[in-house]
């Protein structure tokens, strides 16, 4: 199983890289940021379960340093992506427009960037070292931590589901009036089939965060909290690295590390199931596929006067809609 890890990351990395290439040109930055984040997180496993396949050598700590903030921004940055992509859906039933970019990229972006900064507060020490798993980052189990990197998460997972019901019951009150809404609103790409798959992802998303979300903690505080004295003694001992080999992990312990190991995974596979297999999504692999076999393998794929003069001007060039 742990020599499984690194194969199951960089197959995931590849399931959310190609919806989030498809999707480029749609310019929707929250589901964007999900794919973005998904992929960031999903590389870090992957290279951590090649690194410490077996091992809890402390190799490349700058690596460390950088990989686990990032994972504390990761794991803040779905939640709050999810719940601004909830935020579009539900205000194209009330036919208004997008949030503006900087509100989407300030949520998207920014209050992830926020909270990797504070994490710094409940950051006990360096960071841990598991197993198979790799580094991971440390954190002071107390009520601080609890309101920093606990509570913004969980809220946002259930905004986000409180907007997609809302969207729902907009949606059934307005099921004539639906076609207009999604010729109105400013989203480019916008149909009635994309629209219920960008529905339908959010709400998986928010439910399986909210899951995932309450069973980590859970599991992380079931020993109880620290108590939280003064910072200097939090942080006594910032610069120590903990290792901890497998034979001395506690096997509910390493279930729990599984689990959530295997969230990013299975969250990386919701993402794909809804865009990966759509029709634009089929288009576009056909269209690289001529690509491929026209300016790679040198095939001749169709007989010119298969194509009407304007065709191509119509559609866009096959490599515009591979690369785009």
């Amino acid at each position: 199983m742990p020599g499984a890890l690194p194969t199951v990351a960089f197959i995931a990395l590849v399931l959310a890289l190609v919806p989030l290439a498809l999707h480029w040109r749609s310019r929707n930055v929250p589901l964007l940021s999900i794919m973005a984040w998904l992929a960031m997180s999903d590389l870090i496993y992957g290279t951590n379960s090649t690194i410490w396949n077996g091992n809890v050598d402390i190799v490349a700590p700058v690596w460390c340093d950088i990989s686990t903030k990032l994972r504390v921004g990761s794991e803040i940055a779905l939640s709050v992506c999810t719940l601004a992509l909830a935020l579009q859906v539900y205000r194209v039933t009330l036919q208004k427009s997008r949030l503006g970019l900087a509100w989407q990229l300030g949520i998207c972006l920014g209050f992830p960037l926020i909270i990797m900064g504070l994490h710094s507060i409940v950051q006990g020490h360096r960071f841990d070292i598991y197993e198979d798993f790799g580094c991971n980052p440390a954190i002071y189990l107390s009520v601080p931590s609890i309101i920093i990197l606990d509570v913004p998460p969980l809220v946002a997972a259930a905004l986000a589901l409180v907007y997609c019901s809302l969207a729902l019951v907009n949606f059934s009150r307005q099921r004539k009036a639906f076609s207009r809404i999604v010729r109105d609103a400013h989203s480019p790409g916008l149909s009635k089939s994309r629209y219920f798959r960008v529905m339908s992802l959010t709400f998986s998303l928010g439910l399986w965060n909210a899951l995932v979300l309450s069973l980590t903690r859970a599991s992380a505080y079931r020993n109880g909290l620290l108590p939280w004295t003064t910072w200097d003694d939090v942080h006594s001992y910032f610069f120590l690295v903990s290792q901890y080999p497998t034979a001395l992990i506690p096997s509910d312990v390493l279930g729990w590390l599984y689990f959530n190991w295997s969230s990013v995974p299975i969250s990386i596979i919701f993402v794909f199931a809804f865009f990966g297999f759509g029709t634009e999504a089929v288009t576009d692999y056909r269209a690289c596929a001529r690509w491929f076999e026209k300016t790679i393998l040198r095939q001749n794929t169709g007989s010119p006067s298969s194509e009407s003069p304007g065709q191509s001007d119509r559609s866009g060039s096959v490599q515009d809609k591979c690369f785009t």
